[in-house]
């Protein structure tokens, strides 16, 4: 990562630079005080820039409070369209997810995870965050689109969009991570590998969606 940052344009690394300290600066904010208590004004001062700077870069502070779920999705679907010829998209995301949960630090494995973070409590995100697995799902259905290489809609991407995005919505829920924090830390990831083995095998069914595509 910091390598392909390098290879950015002067221009671009500054624009880089802006944005991951707005983000942190929020992240911070709303972890110390929560959503509702945090202004933009608060978070553009933390960061040393002005309100109309932050606004170039964000829309809204609600932007900021799931920018890092944005961010994940696009490296999710850059991850499909980027397999190997030999693998299938079921593939390609079993191997996503995979490398993500081997890459964690497993003190830090729940605060790591993507989906749902505390600040996310605040009942002023309730309807944004459960945008959020539409959005991916859609997002999904519509690189598995590309993949195939088909302009015209078929359900069945967005089935096998949902299957993926199932996986992701449970990963990422508070409700998973509360179950992961009575689990002693040296055992989590093998608990977390487990349940990911699991599921990944319930789902298997969607590798053979490019054959149902020619049904009519």
């Amino acid at each position: 990562m910091e390598t392909m940052i390098m290879r950015m344009p002067l221009r671009e690394r500054k624009k880089y630079a802006i944005q991951s300290a707005v983000l942190q600066a929020a992240k911070q904010l709303f972890r110390e005080k929560g959503y509702s208590a945090v202004t933009v004004s608060e978070i553009a001062d933390y960061a040393d820039i002005s309100v109309k700077t932050l606004f170039t870069y964000f829309r809204s502070k609600e932007d900021l409070a799931f920018q890092d779920e944005i961010l994940f999705c696009d490296e999710l679907i850059q991850s499909l369209l980027g397999k190997r010829n030999e693998d299938s998209i079921f593939d390609a995301f079993k191997h996503f997810l995979w490398k993500l949960i081997q890459s964690i630090d497993p003190e830090e494995l729940i605060e790591s995870l993507p989906g749902f973070h505390p600040w996310m409590d605040s009942p002023e995100l309730e309807q944004r965050y459960l945008l959020l697995w539409e959005h991916y799902e859609i997002r999904l259905a519509d690189a598995l689109q590309l993949e195939s290489g088909n302009t015209e809609f078929n359900p069945i991407l967005r089935v096998v969009s949902g299957q993926m995005v199932s996986i992701l919505r449970i990963l990422g829920s508070k409700a998973f991570k509360d179950y992961l924090k009575p689990i002693p830390i040296a055992l989590r990831h093998r608990a977390l590998e487990k349940w990911l083995l699991g599921s990944l095998e319930m789902i298997s069914g969607i590798q053979g969606y490019s054959k149902l595509m020619q049904i009519h």
